[in-house]
């Protein structure tokens, strides 16, 4: 009979620990998983706002399409995006304001 309970307490030990690598396995795995699917909806927020941002500019310049109001919508986009200024214009930066 000793030797019927050691191998029922060595079978035993040996599904305990598999058990408990098998709990540590889905442990690491589902950390894993929650931290991919955080970095996706982090993603997904970024192009949601690059989204609405190009809807905002293309509603814009479909405005100026309808209105013919290109002029001052090619001055201001040459200032903003591409820093240019008139000949004559002195420009002046808030450098504290960073």
């Amino acid at each position: 009979m000793t030797s019927n309970k050691r191998k029922t307490r060595k079978n035993s030990i040996i599904l305990w620990v598999l058990f408990c690598a098998l709990v540590c396995y889905f442990v690491a795995t589902l950390i894993s998983l929650q931290t991919r699917v955080k970095a996706e909806e982090q993603s997904l927020e970024a192009l949601k706002n690059s989204y609405q941002e190009q809807l905002d500019e293309n509603s814009e310049i479909q405005m100026v399409i309808d209105g013919g109001d290109e002029a001052d919508y090619i001055e201001r986009v040459a200032r903003e995006r591409y820093g240019y200024a008139k000949p004559d214009e002195r420009v002046y930066y808030d450098s504290s304001a960073s």
